[in-house]
């Protein structure tokens, strides 16, 4: 007997875990972001395809995409045994791939981004594999991130990593991300200054006298200390924001208590940073 699944209450995994539990054989049909077949037989998985990828390719992009429902259809068998795994180390696997795919997607801008092609030279000791020259064909400045991630047929995994390494060498960028970026900062003290008010620019400018970096991120911003708004005034690098972020919050982690007491900033800090994501 057949059944349906909804991918909003349940993980693929879990998904995988049950029908192994009862030892069932047939297909299990996905809809999401991208469509794809699960084969298992005798509880085992065989088979996976997602249009374009198979094996476990194709069952890596499945289990790391947004999914909307399945159907699992009892006593379909496969013509292809792509997969030779049993479940716990299949999992495992799964687990390991979605920890490095987060970590890569971090280091991504937002989808609707756009890339152009860098006008460097290609550096002899870099060797272009045949998904980096299938990633890059579609680089034009003009398709959105995910547009090429899409079009790349590669799936979300290897698309994204293809594309984090083609700009570690330099050989694509982004030409907006000093301003995106730029933008990023003062939504983020906009935000900060509207939940931590007054005692925010106490703490900002506590900050800012740390040291000359600083100070140095502080002075490309006018700051409307009456108002609490913030445009930028000159531009910085991408990684001077970054160290921003990460410098700012420890300050503040160090910092806020004294002014709030332990609980209420943690709470408060919570909140701000639910506000900042949701943006």
């Amino acid at each position: 007997m057949g059944f349906e699944i909804d991918f909003k209450e349940f993980n693929l995994g879990d998904v995988l875990q049950f029908l192994t539990h009862v030892k069932k054989t047939g297909v299990l049909k996905i809809q999401g972001k991208i469509n794809g077949e699960i084969y298992v037989k005798d509880g085992l998985v065989i088979h996976a395809t997602d249009g374009n990828q198979k094996g476990m390719e194709a069952l890596f992009n499945l289990s790391f995409v947004e999914l909307d429902k399945g159907t699992f259809e009892p006593g379909v068998m496969s013509s292809e045994h792509t997969i030779s795994m049993e479940i716990g180390k299949l999992a495992e696997g799964i687990e390991k791939r979605r920890i490095e795919f987060e970590t890569i997607k971090q280091t991504l801008p937002p989808m609707d981004a756009v890339f152009a092609k860098s006008p460097k030279e290609l550096d002899s000791a870099v060797a272009l594999r045949r998904t980096d020259w299938q990633v890059l064909a579609l680089i034009d400045g003009k398709r959105k991130l995910s547009d090429i991630i899409a079009q790349s047929k590669l799936g979300g995994y290897e698309a994204t990593k293809v594309i984090t390494w083609l700009k570690e060498q330099g050989l694509i960028y982004e030409p907006e991300e000093a301003g995106r970026i730029m933008s990023g900062l003062t939504h983020y003290l906009e935000v900060f200054f509207k939940d931590f008010g007054k005692n925010g620019l106490v703490l900002l400018k506590r900050w800012r006298e740390l040291n000359s970096v600083n100070t140095q991120i502080i002075q490309a911003l006018n700051i409307d200390e009456a108002q609490l708004k913030v445009t930028p005034k000159a531009p910085l690098k991408p990684e001077t924001i970054g160290e921003f972020f990460k410098n700012f919050e420890d300050f503040l982690y160090n910092e806020g208590p004294e002014i709030y007491g332990k609980l209420l900033f943690k709470r408060k800090f919570e909140n701000f940073k639910q506000r900042v994501k949701r943006a």
